[in-house]
């Protein structure tokens, strides 16, 4: 009767936390979206739409490698003052050892961006990747330059 009772809370505990996740990427969905204005789902043609995504997938495989000061690196000078390699491991190390292996990417959406002042252009990406215990949300943001902006993780 009371390994029942602990099955049932492992299984509610499983799925509060599925749902935090999804509230979680909802909410940085909508903050993505807000704060720029969408311009469609395809790149503009100013950018190397290759070549950003190729950056893309380098950032996840320095992730996947826990260097994220090479992460760091790829970024533009805001998004290197926001944190150290230290504090991204704090953040990052504990959901990698929790999903284990990297097993491929299977879903990226793109979309091109403008700042609120219509001034700048983004790429905004985002991307799922299948994990041995589960799926990790990317959520990358890359100047003209092709330098990281922003680099989120769920």
């Amino acid at each position: 009767m009371m390994s029942g009772i602990i099955e049932r809370m492992i299984d509610l505990a499983g799925l509060l936390e599925r749902l935090a996740g999804l509230l979680t990427g909802l909410f940085m969905v909508i903050c993505l979206l807000t704060g720029c204005q969408s311009l469609g789902t395809e790149l503009p043609d100013s950018f190397d739409k290759e070549g950003m995504e190729e950056k893309v997938l380098c950032a996840i495989g320095c992730f996947n490698e826990k260097d994220y000061q090479s992460i760091l690196d790829m970024g533009c000078t805001e998004f290197q003052e926001f944190l150290t390699a230290e504090e991204f491991a704090e953040q990052c190390d504990p959901m990698l050892d929790k999903r284990g292996e990297f097993r491929e990417i299977v879903k990226t959406v793109s979309m091109g961006c403008k700042n609120e002042e219509g001034e700048a252009e983004y790429a905004g990406f985002i991307l799922v990747a299948d994990y041995e215990g589960g799926r990790i949300c990317f959520n990358i943001t890359i100047n003209q330059n092709m330098e990281l902006m922003e680099f989120l993780v769920r």
